[in-house]
């Protein structure tokens, strides 16, 4: 592979016919300049100029490797140009993952908006609840705190959850009005929000913090729906997270009920991870996109 600097040089000293005025347009010193032609014509492994007087002529070889030369240049050129065309326009493949528990989240559907707004964007969407997997992706979006990556971190709000349990429930155990009876009702801990067992830290405005025992469950799953739907069915308390309440809200009312809503449990800070440095436009676009549309369901961030 010829080097560019070797064949633009050459290409100049075609042009001005002089050493030094080839020097001069290249911003070189003559010596450079030399070494340049000499790393050529030894790749090439045949003389390409004569020197004559005060000038550089092309010889036969020279002036017949000449137009490739141009070509390759202008090749090089035009393949920077379409690069730098894709820095300032929303076009291209952008990957993303996301923390399974995001899967029925407001994410895929703002994917689906913003690729309606940037039909040149193609998108693919992975879901994962293992971390180092993000750093296959363009952008990530986790859920809790970040292991060291190669990614930049912005934190971009929080996801505040609830105890929640179905409308039969609660009628069924009418005693659970009380914080100290979290601890003798079943439990739907499929989702591991916080831990898989042992102490839950619940924060009350007057009362301050308390821990319950959580029992560990017979099944774990990374999909949010699945506790849901379970706790729907009257099965026990469980963890949500509102947003995902206020959306099944909307189609089924008053089919699950926040338990003891006066103690809050913490919330969950949620990270954009995206590579360090300039961006190329579509990721830059989609960062921009997120955070708009994520201000009304994330908690605001506080330092």
């Amino acid at each position: 592979m010829y080097d560019l600097n070797d064949l633009q040089s050459f290409i100049t000293l075609i042009e001005t016919e002089n050493l030094t005025q080839a020097a001069k347009r290249l911003s070189v010193s003559k010596s450079t300049l030399s070494r340049r032609i000499a790393n050529l014509e030894n790749q090439l492994g045949q003389t390409l100029l004569l020197r004559q007087a005060n000038q550089m002529i092309a010889n036969d070889t020279g002036r017949a490797f000449h137009p490739f030369a141009c070509k390759i240049i202008e090749a090089a050129k035009q393949a920077q140009k379409t690069i730098d065309s894709l820095q300032d326009s929303v076009i291209g493949d952008l990957s993303i993952a996301a923390y399974s528990g995001l899967a029925r989240s407001w994410l895929p559907k703002e994917i689906i908006h913003f690729a309606n707004e940037h039909p040149n964007v193609n998108f693919s969407l992975k879901t994962t609840s293992k971390f180092s997997e993000l750093e296959q992706a363009d952008i990530g979006v986790w859920l809790g705190s970040p292991e060291p990556s190669r990614f930049k971190e912005e934190m971009v709000g929080y996801l505040t959850c609830g105890l929640f349990a179905s409308k039969k429930f609660v009628k069924n155990n009418p005693n659970l009005i009380d914080v100290e009876e979290l601890e003798n009702i079943p439990w739907v801990n499929f989702h591991h929000f916080y831990q898989p067992a042992g102490d839950l830290e619940l924060h009350h405005l007057e009362d301050g913090a308390k821990r319950i025992q959580i029992p560990k469950s017979q099944i774990w799953t990374d999909q949010i729906a699945m506790q849901m739907e379970q706790i729907a069915k009257g099965c026990g308390v469980g963890v949500l997270p509102d947003y995902m309440v206020t959306m099944r809200e909307k189609h089924h009312p008053g089919d699950l009920i926040r338990v003891l809503p006066q103690w809050q449990l913490p919330r969950i800070p949620v990270y954009l991870l995206y590579p360090y440095g300039s961006l190329p436009k579509r990721m830059s676009e989609f960062l921009h996109h997120f955070r708009n549309r994520t201000r009304d369901i994330l908690d605001e961030q506080h330092s």
